[in-house]
């Protein structure tokens, strides 16, 4: 949430493309974004010491992913496409979408299996409170750190670490394995955090 506060900030980013695809699908935007996000975790995978070019192909679809996660939205309310069928789709394949990129870290060279599957617990804990707060009747919960957009931007700055370090471990594990292991204690806490914001707004 810290950073997805920083996005009306940076509209003009997307506001200016998103003006110019009224004859775009929003959704169509969502499963391109989705695609790339699936060839990321294909490039952290196939990347490795001797290979470590994929890493910088996975950064560059990890932003790519990103950015069309966000100009989708922007198309949608530039041209009146919103729709609860839209709303569906964005959601539900944000979440494969983070299950994809965070497995393909996990099983990669530079992951770590029990730290990925906290990673991915913690973040799907989160997003779950998050939607079940909705779910009774409240509004969607996505204030606590990290959200999706601060996931992601973490991701980006682990990337660059890992292209620079490459096999280098620190402190017995790669810093991707250190950045599973935060994100997923981070979801934990943020969900515990989400949890008791719902539970309080419930009369």
């Amino acid at each position: 949430m810290v950073l997805d506060k920083a996005r009306n900030r940076s509209a003009f980013l997307v506001d200016g493309v998103a003006s110019r695809l009224e004859n775009v699908n929003p959704n169509s935007i969502t499963l391109i974004s989705f695609f790339f996000a699936i060839l990321f975790a294909v490039s952290y995978y196939v990347a490795s010491s001797r290979y470590f070019e994929f890493l910088i192909v996975a950064f560059v679809l990890l932003i790519a992913s990103s950015y069309l996660d966000a100009l989708d939205g922007a198309v949608a309310r530039k041209f009146k496409k919103e729709s609860k069928k839209g709303d569906f789709l964005d959601h539900l394949l944000d979440r494969y979408s983070d299950f994809i990129i965070l497995f393909g870290m996990t099983i990669s060279v530079f992951g770590n299996l029990y730290f990925g599957i906290i990673a991915i617990a913690g973040t799907f804990l989160s997003s779950y409170v998050g939607t079940q707060s909705q779910a009774v009747g409240l509004s969607r919960i996505y204030s606590g750190f990290p959200g999706r957009a601060d996931r992601l931007v973490i991701i980006m700055f682990v990337i660059i670490i890992q292209i620079f370090t490459n096999r280098i471990p620190i402190f017995g594990y790669y810093i991707t394995s250190w950045a599973l292991l935060f994100l997923g204690a981070a979801g934990f806490v943020n969900s515990v955090y989400r949890s008791r914001l719902a539970y309080r707004s419930i009369n």
